[in-house]
């Protein structure tokens, strides 16, 4: 065999090692952040859950003060502010979750599910993303959709899981200059969303914020334009 055939290899060739390396990256990766967070945790919020989410304005400026003061060390551990949040937040995740269904998960997989407070849901998405392998991206595509009530789980029969449905919006009795003032603040608004966006790379859209961003366009559009004909013809 000559080099040139020696280096004709495909990925298949290395997937044992491969699956080697992603098992150590996400033991040990994940081991030491949550282990982290745990020190995090006990240390500046008396290992309570509910003392890091305190509306309390106060609660973490010992925890702010750590970050800032040991900054540089932090960063040699590949710790930032950010990421020791994520630590905490991945660690009270990860306590809330059925040990049957961590294995598999890496570290960003559970600082994503820690933005899912309700916790059947967060246990459905976790098993979804273990028993499928979804990449951390397709697991944050579903908790947007989870968020929007889009979500269907895989097993609806099974209870306790499924995303509640949005409750419908209450009915409303509306004077017209009040309708006025609330359409002129949306335009200004709009305006400003616009100039928001305007400061976005829009091509960092995941597939999900995409379609939800599109969906949203269209059927704004479609509204102003049904309410610029009912105020032409005098319907409204």
């Amino acid at each position: 065999m000559n080099s040139s055939q020696e280096l004709a290899k495909t990925k298949a060739d290395f997937a044992d090692m491969l699956v080697e390396l992603n098992r150590l990256s996400r033991d040990l990766l994940l081991t030491f952040r949550l282990q982290a967070g745990r020190v995090f945790l006990d240390r500046f919020f008396d290992g309570s859950a509910h003392a890091y989410h305190s509306t309390n304005p106060g609660k973490d400026a010992s925890f702010v003060e750590f970050a800032r003061v040991c900054k540089d060390e932090l960063s040699d551990l590949g710790i930032s502010q950010g990421v020791a949040r994520q630590c905490i937040l991945a660690r009270i995740a990860w306590d809330a979750l059925p040990p049957s269904i961590r294995e598999g998960l890496k570290f960003n997989h559970v600082a994503a599910l820690a933005r899912v407070d309700e916790p059947n849901l967060r246990a459905r998405l976790a098993f979804d993303a273990t028993r499928l392998g979804w990449s951390v991206l397709q697991l944050e595509d579903a908790i947007v959709q989870a968020g929007d009530g889009r979500y269907f789980d895989t097993d609806p029969l099974t209870p306790g899981t499924q995303p509640p449905q949005p409750l419908p919006a209450a009915e409303k009795g509306y004077q017209p200059g009040r309708l006025v003032s609330q359409l002129v603040k949306a335009g200004e608004d709009l305006e400003g969303w616009r100039q928001a966006w305007a400061t976005v790379d829009g091509s960092k859209l995941r597939g999900a914020q995409r379609l939800r961003m599109v969906e949203a366009l269209a059927t704004l559009k479609a509204q102003v334009a049904q309410l610029e004909v009912e105020l032409l013809s005098g319907e409204a």
